[in-house]
């Protein structure tokens, strides 16, 4: 499965984990030839798509649609 980025902007992240966790992360990501951050997002991605979880769709707000 490959996983590329489409979305405009990104927003910072910030969580903890153990010492040995980001270690195996580096690995992975290097594996992956990304960045840590590129291969949490590509896990996230990855996993959402095999369980079947999905965003829900925006809602267009009424006032968005010009009539001609």
């Amino acid at each position: 499965m490959h996983y590329t980025m489409t979305s405009s902007k990104s927003v910072p992240v910030s969580f903890r984990m153990t010492p040995e966790t980001k270690e195996l992360l580096a690995l992975c990501a290097q594996h992956e030839h990304r960045s840590m951050a590129s291969m949490v997002e590509y896990m996230v991605h990855t996993y959402a798509a095999v369980q079947g979880i999905t965003l829900p769709v925006a809602k267009m707000a009424k006032n968005t649609i010009k009539k001609p």
